[in-house]
């Protein structure tokens, strides 16, 4: 039975990327040009990345391990969402964990801070 969302009192930052960290990110501090900032970090992802368009993401394919990552801004906050699938638990998380470093490297190449989560 599904149940309903917590209400939220402090609305975006905290919020949000409390209740959405369980789907994985890298977040960046709320600026008025987040827009601008994820749209240049999917540029730069391409350079590096085998991957096939999406419209306004980026899909990594892999062979090592085997997989699918989907890598696109979030559409509501300030952040990089990162959903990876491969062949098994193990496979995903590997791509999971890869993709997301591969963000945090182009933010760094970029000078764009990543901002802590609560956990």
């Amino acid at each position: 039975m599904p149940k309903p969302r917590r209400e939220k009192q402090n609305h975006l930052i905290y919020a949000d990327v409390v209740d959405s960290k369980s789907k994985a990110g890298v977040w960046m501090g709320e600026r008025a040009s987040f827009r601008d900032k994820q749209g240049r970090i999917l540029e730069a992802l391409k350079d590096r990345t085998d991957w096939v368009s999406l419209e306004g993401a980026v899909m990594v394919i892999s062979t090592e391990p085997a997989g699918l990552t989907v890598i696109a801004p979030n559409p509501t906050l300030p952040g990089v969402i990162v959903l990876s699938d491969g062949g098994s638990p193990a496979a995903s998380a590997r791509l999971q964990a890869d993709a997301e470093d591969q963000v945090r490297a182009v933010m760094a190449e970029l000078g764009i801070a990543e901002e802590e989560t609560a956990a």
